[in-house]
């Protein structure tokens, strides 16, 4: 579709656009006005998903991959706008208004009950408010209560603006920039409610989130809890049967004296334990005393070493001072060569002397290093409590033996007795291991941290939050104006009608066009008003000239016969015939409209005009016999001098121009007519439906093609097309009519 035609479209519908995006603007305007002020209250929390994970500002940690920590604040902002969490909010506020409300609290309500929205009695209320105080919110791990129970609460929720739904609109959680931060937001229309409500949130979505966290470990120290219980029972159970056993023997029992020995086994235990310890402690110390003597040793050696490398080095550099002072001497200190060499080996001795003396002057031990004969003896003393460590180990250890083997002749070497302990020994087993799980178990869970944490809690608005009025009316403006543009646009794509010239060869495939015939009002409708010098209407201006051109065309073609034709019927042919026949006679042409559109004949009384020419036509439809297949003209002459256009109907004979007329004889009737008009314009029926079109072409000079601008070409109008096109030279061309002006321009 042509561009310029879709703009054209749009400048034509500017004032439909302007109003429609007016009215939006004012619309929400006036509606943004109405609603009452908004408040609202932020909390920071940090969620750990990065920090916690080692993620740093550096990069430093780039083996957790960007979409892990997306796609953990994706669940995690889920999971905060989840029912379950939005639930306990709900509770807790429920909890703050009733309880407010029935004298629990010294707070007062921060809603009343819209039961509008939902209607609950006085008892529900009562019953809902009981259960309310039976929940504890800090341990709660699941948001699941019975059926009644969430019909209830949600019924109730609802009136007081509590519901799941109301709180989600005024809810927003969303990630801070980049960092590892969530921005809470929290909007109502009471500036305490905003913060009370914020705050609530965050505390509730924090420990419900660490109650999910460690609800596993709880479930673990409660397992643990309750096995060491049932294999302590296990393991008492067993006790008492031994017990009850040597009673019933009336063997000895582990009384005071057992006891006693018990406790020195228990002693020597301890001994022995400390014993070990300190043998292995011992050994550890004289194996590095040893380290560190031979570490001395090497140091000594590296340090004489030293010192005899310089004490040589001061003899050799002497020895060669001697040696250039007697050469100096011998050539009368006249060599300059000589005595630059001996005042360079003076210096080097200078140097020597000096570095020796350094070395000499330093201590031959560092400070705070043992000597040889301190670390000897340490060894000597660490290596003697070794030697009596081990000797304490071998007492005590023998003492054990004997204590033990004492403690076992006290108690009958009995098969039942024996079986009891080998039963009590396994459940002590195992009772301990479950203990030592239970113990790891309680310390996971103590030690378990929860890695949200509130960074700044909400606070009490000062202001309400800008309604953006003015910006909100330009971009409803804009949407509906942009919709309404796109609207147009569509319907304009959609609209396959021929409103334009270009559109009519595009879709006729590039067929010839004579002219356009734009729309006018029926109403009042006078081609003799239209055609006078003094018509002020501007729309008939248009319409008169664009006849004058079609005219002007006919003219130059030099044709007598026209035949008007259209693909289908309801085109315009009719309307185009008589307004060119009008434009030719305002031309001072003599003009006859030939009704030959046998299939839709024009009314007798459109036809049956008074007309000068009545006998004229009369005799010549009665000289050819055509008598029965056009009116004869029955009305008198009125106003003859001026009248130049006549019209010829058919009497509506359902055959087809071949049937009705012969070629010589219809021939020699518009010879005959021609000798009183200039032009003759015959109608033919649709070419889609009939053959009329194709057996009047032999008669016309030029075939002029009828279109309308609110037709559709479809695929049943291609025949119609290549028989226009097959004219060649007999076309004049097509006539556009019912044009919209605007479309033209």
């Amino acid at each position: 579709m042509d561009f310029a035609y879709l703009l054209n479209i749009l400048l034509r519908r500017k004032w439909l656009i302007l109003g429609a995006m007016a009215a939006a603007a004012v619309a929400t305007f006036f509606f943004i006005g109405q609603k009452p002020e908004r408040f609202k209250s932020s909390v920071v929390m940090a969620t750990g998903i990065v920090n916690y994970k080692g993620i740093k500002s550096d990069n430093s940690d780039a083996f957790v991959q960007q979409y892990q920590i997306d796609n953990a604040f994706s669940n995690l902002l889920e999971f905060a706008q989840s029912r379950s969490a939005i639930k306990l909010v709900t509770i807790e506020m429920l909890q703050h208004d009733l309880g407010a409300e029935y004298g629990k609290i010294s707070e007062k309500p921060f809603r009343q009950a819209n039961l509008s929205l939902a209607n609950f009695s006085e008892e529900e209320k009562k019953s809902l408010f009981a259960e309310l105080q039976k929940i504890n919110l800090d341990s709660l791990e699941e948001a699941s209560f019975s059926p009644q129970f969430d019909f209830l609460l949600d019924k109730v929720a609802r009136a007081y603006g509590y519901d799941n739904d109301a709180i989600l609109r005024s809810l927003s959680v969303k990630r801070k920039s980049q960092t590892d931060y969530l921005d809470i937001d929290i909007t109502t229309e009471i500036p305490a409610l905003s913060q009370h409500l914020v705050n609530s949130y965050s505390n509730r979505f924090l420990t419900y989130y660490f109650n999910l966290l460690v609800r596993d470990k709880r479930q673990n120290v409660e397992s643990y809890t309750k096995l060491a219980k049932e294999k302590k029972a296990v393991v008492d159970s067993i006790s008492n049967l031994k017990f009850e056993y040597l009673k019933q023997k009336g063997l000895p029992v582990l009384g005071k004296q057992s006891e006693e020995l018990v406790g020195q086994i228990a002693k020597l235990e301890f001994e022995r334990q400390r014993a070990a310890a300190k043998k292995m402690s011992a050994a550890e110390s004289v194996s590095r005393i040893k380290k560190y003597e031979g570490d001395r040793e090497s140091r000594d050696a590296r340090e004489i070493q030293s010192r005899l490398l310089e004490k040589n080095n001061t003899a050799e550099q002497m020895e060669r001072v001697r040696e250039l002072t007697r050469k100096n001497a011998e050539a009368g200190g006249k060599n300059e060569e000589l005595a630059e060499e001996l005042a360079a080996a003076k210096s080097e001795l200078e140097e020597a002397m000096r570095s020796s003396a350094r070395s000499q002057g330093r201590p031959r031990n560092e400070e705070g290093k043992k000597t040889k004969e301190d670390l000897y003896k340490d060894r000597v003393d660490n290596d003697l409590d070794r030697i009596e460590a081990e000797e304490s180990y071998k007492r005590t250890s023998s003492e054990l033996y004997t204590l033990k083997n004492k403690l076992s002749s006290m108690v009958v070497s009995d098969e039942v007795f024996s079986r009891l302990q080998a039963e009590q020994d396994n459940a002590q087993l195992e009772f301990d291991k479950i203990y030592d799980e239970f113990i790891k178990a309680k310390l996971v869970l103590e030690n378990a941290e929860n890695p949200l944490s509130i960074v700044q809690n909400g606070q009490l608005p000062e202001w309400p939050e800008p309604d953006r009025r003015t910006l909100l009316s330009i971009f409803a403006a804009i949407v509906v104006g942009s919709f309404t543009v796109i609207a147009l646009f569509g319907l304009a794509y959609l609209d396959n009608t021929i409103q334009s010239p270009d559109l009519f060869k595009k879709y006729s495939k590039g067929l010839s066009l004579l002219g356009t015939i734009p729309a006018i009002p029926v109403k009042g409708f006078d081609l003799e008003r239209i055609f006078s010098a003094k018509n002020p209407d501007a729309s008939h201006t248009t319409f008169r000239e664009n006849l004058r051109k079609i005219r002007g065309q006919m003219l130059a073609s030099g044709a007598g016969n026209f035949l008007i034709v259209s693909p289908k019927s309801k085109e315009g042919k009719t309307f185009t015939m008589l307004s060119l026949a009008h434009s030719l006679a305002f031309n001072n042409k003599r003009v006859l409209m030939l009704d030959t559109n046998f299939k839709a004949p024009l009314p007798e009384t459109f036809t049956d005009e008074a007309t000068a020419n009545k006998d004229i036509l009369n005799k010549a439809l009665q000289d050819h016999g055509l008598a029965e297949v056009f009116q004869l003209k029955t009305k008198s002459a009125e106003k003859s001098e001026t009248q130049l256009v006549d019209i010829l109907g058919n009497t509506g004979i359902q055959k087809s121009p071949a049937e009705l007329l012969e070629p010589e004889q219809f021939r020699a009737f518009l010879a005959d007519i021609h000798q009183h008009y200039d032009y003759v314009l015959m109608e033919a029926a649709a070419l889609n439906q009939y053959s009329d079109a194709q057996e009047l072409v032999p008669f016309a000079d030029k075939v002029l093609a009828v279109f309308n601008a609110n037709s559709v070409l479809k695929t049943a109008d291609n025949d119609a097309l290549e028989f226009l096109r097959a004219l060649d030279g007999k076309f004049a061309g097509a006539v556009l009519t019912e044009v919209d002006a605007r479309n033209v321009a």
